[in-house]
């Protein structure tokens, strides 16, 4: 019998494989969820109809929310690699990220607000589920993911991070 062993990123096929490995991005699809959730019931209480452009904006929010955790962990990872503590390094990472996660989606929630001033109709639809989006993806990012992984580390207290 042999051994097989891979150079880099492991793969990983599911959401539940990526929690069973142990890496940080534990929160990511309850994130994913709870931003979904949190867009249609602001969605809901905006009586906004989905239209086929609505759908593709919360496809496209969808992928900012997983780029935003992407982020994160990346800068927490960058922080472990200099030697930070695991506490400091999570701390330090998440501030590096949300500049990073703040600049990028006010440059977009700002060029879709002029969308839906300046469009009309399927335009004004997408812009109002890309605003919302981007809203509700940067409250989770921020808020939600820090609350997760602050949760995990308080009752796990690892000497290492699992990044």
């Amino acid at each position: 019998m042999t051994e097989h062993q891979l150079i880099g990123p492991q793969p990983v096929s599911t959401p539940s494989d990526l929690l069973r490995s142990g890496r940080t991005a534990r929160g990511l699809p309850d994130d994913l969820l709870r931003a979904a959730s949190q867009r249609l019931g602001i969605m809901s209480l905006l009586q906004a109809t989905l239209t086929l452009p609505g759908m593709a904006g919360i496809l496209l929010t969808l992928g900012m929310a997983v780029d935003a955790n992407i982020l994160i962990n990346e800068r927490i990872r960058e922080e472990q690699r200099l030697g930070r503590p695991p506490l400091s390094a999570l701390e330090h990472g998440f501030t590096r990220a949300y500049n990073t996660i703040f600049d990028s989606n006010v440059a977009a929630f700002l060029a879709h607000v002029m969308l839906f001033v300046f469009g009309s109709g399927p335009v004004r639809g997408f812009a109002v589920t890309i605003t919302v989006g981007i809203a509700t993806s940067m409250f989770t990012a921020w808020m939600l993911t820090r609350l997760l992984v602050s949760r995990w580390y308080a009752t796990r207290r690892p000497q290492l991070l699992p990044v």
